[in-house]
């Protein structure tokens, strides 16, 4: 039942994304094809032109705001699909279905996490399209190589920053659909009440983040990044790294927290009105 949820689900949250995210890629290519034909954008932007000059930096501008907000269009629209879908007029059909409020809230979770991913391949393709050439290439080659040098003589810095990546889409989808479901318990304005559950996760998020680095600063200068500079084996992953882990351990504790809240307020106080 799971499969059919998120084909279902998949197939209605798409209907505007897939043709949206298509109009960057074209818009992408679009922009390259005049800059190419035009001499490039260094021609462009020193032409005698004032009018051909200005329409070049609005290109421009454009191309940067198009790209940039095309993955805060898809959150936005995912927290907005799961609240119309379950919480509101919708929802009283929604939640007739017979499947837990699990396999439904994992169905739209699932579809919003590939949709974030969908992101990241549409920005790297739409950058590539506008800046790549060889030297890019060339440059990009040299760039990975030393990351990978680097990566290979801090392991443990390196396998930590991985799983931060590798669970942040996690964090960021469970923070937006908890929030939406914290704000369906309001009486009124529900909307404004998921907008202020939001705003609250994100402070508790800066004011650990502020502890961690207050806590690890004094402690690793006192101690371990202190110890390690008089025995010149100084590394700045000494600090960086108990950073690193109870950052993971918080984020996989408000991971759990959302989808527990998410899955708890579905299930037993479920407010359509």
């Amino acid at each position: 039942m799971l499969g059919k949820l998120f084909k279902y689900e998949w197939r209605s949250i798409s209907k505007l994304l897939l043709p949206i995210h298509g109009f960057v890629l074209l818009f992408a290519l679009l922009s390259r094809f005049y800059f190419t034909i035009s001499g490039g954008t260094d021609a462009l932007l020193n032409t005698d032109s004032t009018i051909i000059g200005t329409l070049t930096m609005l290109l421009i501008f454009a191309l940067v705001i198009v790209i940039s907000s095309i993955a805060i269009f898809t959150y936005i629209y995912s927290g907005y699909h799961f609240h119309k879908n379950v919480f509101t007029d919708q929802g009283y059909l929604t939640n007739t279905l017979p499947v837990t409020p699990s396999q439904l809230l994992l169905s739209k979770e699932l579809a919003a996490l590939l949709w974030l991913l969908i992101d990241v391949v549409v920005i790297s393709i739409s950058i590539f399209i506008l800046v790549g050439s060889t030297e890019l290439f060339s440059n990009f080659s040299i760039f990975w190589s030393t990351l990978m040098r680097y990566a290979s003589q801090a392991p443990l810095f390196t396998t930590l920053l991985i799983i931060s990546l590798v669970l942040s889409p996690f964090l960021v989808i469970g923070i937006l659909f908890f929030s939406i479901t914290l704000g369906n318990l309001a009486s009124s304005h529900k909307v404004l009440a998921s907008i202020g559950a939001y705003v609250g996760i994100y402070v508790v998020q800066q004011i650990f983040g502020l502890i961690q680095l207050v806590v690890w600063g004094y402690f690793g200068s006192t101690t371990i990044m202190r110890m390690n500079i008089y025995s010149n084996n100084y590394s700045f992953e000494t600090f960086l790294n108990p950073i690193l882990i109870t950052g993971l351990i918080f984020n996989i504790i408000l991971i759990a927290v959302c989808w527990m809240g998410s899955k708890y307020i579905m299930t037993k106080r479920l407010n359509l009105q």
